[in-house]
């Protein structure tokens, strides 16, 4: 029998804030370690002095250099939750210091360009858990330096699929979710990647080319994993500091992990919901309306939550 190729990984992160983007990054540096994936590069939707360092630290920790880059063209302030603290207290390439200067991460665009145009055809996965600008800025980009062909183009020769962190679909989910996951009140309409996006999101799935799967809101809410991790990962691992800092190890829920493992085990885990067409409304409310010859999809309940945050747990472990 044939070997299965790693799936190569394009990960686009809202890294700093919310803890389960670091977890995700640990996961799929474990997927790596097993040879099931490839990491190409690592890009975040935002741009702080802070961001680049942190991914980078992560990536080091975990035995690899790959690209970063961070989007200039929407400047954040502030260090984060973790990623200051992550970019001044482990090894990395780009130190505060460095933003925005000939030393620092280069642009999301001219990676997630540069990656695409030095890959095999039909070969990425582009794994997005953060908000939509990267994916709006590569979508709407023109030939450059970098590559002769448009953004459309490069997602329609070089990335297989696209699997989201974002949206909630409420009027078919099977099972009811609230604000706050425990009490009767009124449901979540729209999700925050989606909300934090702006007109970004609509853009982006009105004009993106390829296959695009949905791992939603609902999806992630009932995986709670890293449980204590702090305490039991291997000394130095920034992952662990990532997950003191915002909660005190007290476990996070796994929506950025649910899109990860999606895409380099596609199938295993989630069913998928019909193809058609997702759009973004003028309340950022998505929906997915039935579209002959449509790409997008979103994952629906399959497996039962609890093996999977068992593989998710163990996956960061190491087992």
């Amino acid at each position: 029998m044939e070997k299965k190729r790693p799936v190569k990984i394009i990960f686009d992160t809202d890294m700093g804030g919310d803890c389960d983007d670091a977890g995700t990054l640990a996961m799929l540096h474990r997927l790596c370690d097993k040879g099931e994936a490839e990491l190409l590069a690592v890009t975040h939707c935002d741009a702080t002095p802070y961001v680049a360092g942190c991914i980078d630290a992560i990536n080091i920790c975990y035995g690899r250099q790959v690209p970063v880059g961070i989007n200039y063209k929407n400047p954040k302030d502030g260090r984060g939750v973790y990623a200051g603290a992550l970019c001044d207290s482990f090894p990395n390439r780009y130190p505060a210091e460095t933003y925005g200067t000939d030393k620092g991460a280069p642009d999301t665009l001219t990676v997630l360009r540069k990656t695409l145009a030095e890959a095999e055809d039909v070969s990425v996965t582009l794994v997005v858990t953060g908000k939509f600008n990267s994916m709006e800025r590569l979508a709407t980009s023109q030939p450059d330096e970098i590559s002769p062909l448009s953004g459309k183009d490069l997602i329609s020769r070089k990335i297989k699929r696209t699997v989201v962190m974002g949206g909630r679909f409420f009027t078919s989910w099977p099972m009811e979710i609230y604000p706050d996951g425990k009490s009767a009140g009124n449901p979540v309409t729209w999700e925050w990647n989606v909300k934090g996006s702006g007109a970004s999101a609509a853009v982006a799935c009105d004009e993106w080319t390829g296959e695009l799967v949905f791992a939603s809101y609902e999806l992630g809410s009932y995986l709670k994993t890293m449980v204590d991790y702090p305490s039991r990962a291997p000394k130095g691992d920034p992952v662990a500091l990532a997950y003191e800092l915002h909660n005190q190890g007290r476990g996070r829920c796994s929506w950025d992990q649910t899109a990860m493992l999606e895409a380099v085990r596609p199938g295993a885990y989630w069913n998928y919901h019909a193809y058609g067409k997702i759009s973004v409304d003028q309340d950022f409310v998505t929906h997915w309306t039935p579209c002959e010859g449509g790409k997008h999809t979103y994952l629906l309940p399959k497996e039962d939550y609890e093996v999977i945050r068992q593989v998710m747990d163990d996956l960061i472990d190491g087992k």
